[in-house]
């Protein structure tokens, strides 16, 4: 591969991008957990959960319409949207319609605009209550507020402009989008080392993260126009498109609930544990599930940049092309979660001891059982997210029997096992729900789960728990 096309490769460009967003959050954890007293990194970790959560607001949209605009972009005609599920034959159309493209881009920005209203509010309001404990415990609980008032702001309008990059990444321009992301950062962290070594705070350490984010989405809009303009799409009509909405609608409300369910199963903890344990016994648990949140987004990214790929080949119905892509990426992504997860084990602790850290890591029990729900995590949303690109939405019965699962052995197993039992709680409600994903997703594919997994997650499953075995017998 010459230089090239690794500039415009979708993969190279998400690792790119990845990796300098985890080399910015990296550089800002010794910092944090150094020179912020331990008040403040409890409000810090806090801060990152509720925006989390406050993105639910998306409601499924996000992934619907890039989805849709692939379709489309594919040469797939909206009308074809609904009963693409039973589609298990090639056919589509060899130029797109630049109409319906239009219909599609128009309705996007209306609801982003609509979204990111409602999650300024959800923040003011929801944030109030879920960091008014913690932000009291600081010694200046006013720079905490105002801090959390430039985190909402910043979020909510980094919601509003992210409708341009759903769009290029609809059009298959993933390298574009994560190129700007990664070039903003690799900038931006000449900045942040300033900031972090000459005026450590927690008003100014999220000033500088929340500027960062807004300059990104601010390119992307400038060359959202440029494209806009190539592709000869039609001014956006004025008026509320309710055919399509409907059609949207119909897959985005049951990825919006998976969307909701996901986010508090997956940040409910760092909470549940901050308002229950003291900030001494939390910030251990809230740094090891903050590592294993960049692990799973590093491992997640690598998928998500072919999602685009997958989804015009599902719709054009070329099997022949999409399971070797499939299988493809899926190694790269496990691939990245092992090498990331045995550097964890082996130096984690190391750098840590090595900055004379205020917090530590978990438990070694800890870190090994998210290990596992955080590996299961993954291969559970590529299923789904797989299922989702034949435009059969079965995410949400997933969350929900996830959500009550999950929370049926949180309240048993609490007392007995401690912040333990989150990760465990997490690993028994995605193994409950197997039995769905056995059913409805390899049959979207043409193929069974044995047939298809027995080279891919049964020996890369085998490989993260012989991994865990081997240390804990060493090192321990």
């Amino acid at each position: 591969m010459n230089f090239r096309k690794l500039v415009k490769s979708a993969t190279f460009n998400t690792w790119f991008s990845n990796g300098v967003t985890l080399l910015n959050g990296l550089i800002a954890i010794p910092i944090v957990v150094t020179k912020l007293t331990v008040e403040e990194i409890n409000v810090w970790f806090l801060f990152s959960a509720v925006v989390t959560i406050s993105q639910g607001v998306l409601f499924g949209f996000s992934g619907t319409f890039t989805r849709f605009i692939s379709y489309s972009f594919g040469g797939v005609k909206i009308n074809e949207f609904l009963t693409l599920k039973d589609k298990l034959s090639l056919g589509f159309s060899s130029t797109y319609d630049k109409g319906e493209l239009s219909r599609i881009l128009s309705l996007l920005i209306r609801l982003y605009t609509i979204l990111s209203l409602v999650q300024l509010i959800l923040l003011a309001i929801g944030g109030y209550f879920a960091l008014m404990d913690p932000i009291s415990k600081m010694d200046s609980p006013h720079l905490g507020w105002i801090s959390w008032t430039i985190v909402i702001l910043s979020s909510s309008f980094n919601l509003y402009l992210g409708s341009y990059k759903v769009f290029l990444e609809g059009i298959n321009r993933v390298d574009l989008t994560q190129r700007i992301i990664g070039i903003t950062n690799l900038i931006g962290l000449v900045l942040i080392i300033v900031v972090l070594f000459s005026y450590p705070s927690l008003l100014s350490i999220v000033l500088v993260y929340q500027f960062i984010l807004i300059a990104a989405s601010l390119i992307t809009a400038i060359y959202y126009k440029r494209t806009f303009n190539q592709l000869g799409i039609k001014a956006l009509e004025s008026r509320f498109d309710k055919s399509l909405f409907i059609v949207v609608w119909d897959s985005a409300w049951k990825s919006g609930i998976t969307v909701v369910i996901s986010a508090v199963v997956k940040n409910i903890s760092s909470i549940l544990v901050a308002q229950l344990f003291s900030p001494q016994a939390a910030s251990p648990f809230l740094l090891t599930k903050r590592v294993f949140d960049i692990l799973e987004r590093f491992t997640s990214a690598t998928f998500q940049s072919k999602i685009p790929v997958i989804s015009r080949l599902r719709g054009r119905g070329d099997f022949e092309r999409l399971i070797p892509t499939i299988l493809r990426v899926q190694y790269l992504s496990f691939g990245v979660f092992i090498l990331g997860y045995i550097s964890l084990l082996f130096f984690g602790d190391k750098i840590l001891a090595l900055i004379d850290s205020n917090v530590g890591l978990g438990s070694i029990e800890l870190i090994m059982l998210f290990s596992i729900s955080a590996f299961l995590n993954r291969w559970s949303g590529f299923g789904l997210a797989i299922s989702n690109q034949a435009n059969q939405v079965i995410e949400h019965i997933n969350a929900t029997l996830v959500l009550i699962v999950f929370f049926s052995v949180f309240f048993i197993g609490y007392e007995s096992w401690g912040v333990l039992i989150f990760p465990v709680a997490q690993t028994i409600a995605i193994l409950f729900t197997v039995p769905l994903l056995i059913k409805r997703v390899y049959k979207t594919m043409g193929t069974t789960f044995l047939r298809f997994e027995k080279n891919l997650l049964l020996p890369l499953l085998s490989v993260v728990v012989l991994i865990n075995i081997i240390y804990y017998i060493l090192f321990t």
